[in-house]
């Protein structure tokens, strides 16, 4: 078995959760010996997990956070259009929020992790896409539009780390980003008008450093669980919902729920665009449409033994 370890030396805003040297020698101790690769730059983890597959890999596991999830699932993705569809995805988590492997129940706890990916129990995990219209990116967690975006982007951009970093993210997008959009969305090919000022279309549980907004998801039905929130309630009121939005308790008023496999929300350009972002990851910035989809491709991905989403 040929395996791939991709580290991500910048994860958490490069703040070392593990170092390089205690990964290799939990994973020795458990007679697992990678060949260890290191990101360079933003989107090298895509390009290093696209060619550990294309040479064989039967894993890869990648160590980082949800960013550095999202660029390995762009690669191998990359990797299975081009006829090789082998390489299994394990995770080391060492990112700012690691909310795809909280929902997985994969700890912070080093050899607990290597246990797990030891005894190599896989999950075939649906992919998602999205984008504007023009272009798509793959995402394995979730994707979104709206303030929960932005509370990303202002996030990834502040020198905090950590949970902190999202505290300060939806302190200034409360400031900078509270307004409710009237959109157009066509949901499965049916059209809707509605208020929002969040709309999330997830494949995994949670996102932005533990927010559950798919709390009955699963990681391989086709569908992407769509969280929206908004209608005709007052600003002031929808701050209420954020207690809710973090324990997934989504009956209660300015909260819709529902699933669907492809979605478009449609923008009124006379208004102020969006932030968009899929797994953490910022991919429009002041945009008026948003595309989310069930893509045609899948990952193995290696989870805890009895985890079954």
């Amino acid at each position: 078995m040929k395996d791939v370890l991709i580290i991500n030396p910048h994860a958490s805003k490069g703040i070392r959760h593990f170092s390089k040297e205690k990964i290799l020698d939990a994973l020795s101790s458990a007679g697992i010996s990678p060949e260890v690769q290191q990101t360079e730059r933003a989107g090298h983890a895509a390009e290093l997990a696209e060619a550990a597959a294309k040479d064989g890999a039967d894993r890869v596991f990648i160590s980082g956070g949800d960013g550095s999830i999202n660029e390995a699932v762009n690669g191998l993705v990359s990797a299975q259009k081009q006829g090789f569809t082998g390489t299994a995805l394990g995770f080391i988590p060492a990112g700012r929020g690691n909310d795809f492997c909280d929902a997985l129940g994969i700890p912070k706890n080093l050899p607990k992790v290597v246990e797990i990916l030891k005894q190599d129990h896989r999950l075939r995990c649906d992919i998602g896409a999205a984008g504007d219209g023009t272009f798509e990116r793959y995402f394995i967690n979730g994707s979104g539009y709206g303030i929960e975006s932005a509370i990303n982007y202002y996030a990834s951009e502040s020198i905090i780390s950590g949970k902190l970093s999202y505290i300060y993210g939806i302190v200034k997008s409360i400031f900078n980003d509270l307004y409710v959009q009237d959109a157009q969305i066509e949901i499965d090919g049916k059209t809707i008008s509605y208020p929002f000022v969040l709309f999330a279309a997830m494949n995994g549980r949670q996102e932005g450093g533990g927010f559950r907004l798919a709390p009955n998801y699963k990681l391989n039905d086709g569908l992407l669980d769509i969280c929206m929130v908004g209608g005709n309630i007052p600003k002031p009121r929808l701050l209420l919902t954020i207690p809710h939005l973090s324990k997934g308790t989504l009956d209660f008023p300015g909260i819709l729920s529902m699933q669907a496999a492809s979605v478009h929300v449609h923008l009124d350009p006379d208004k102020k665009g969006l932030f968009s972002q899929v797994d953490g990851e910022t991919i429009i910035e002041h945009g008026y449409d948003f595309y989310a989809r069930i893509s045609p491709w899948k990952i193995d991905i290696i989870c805890p033994p009895g985890f079954d989403s």
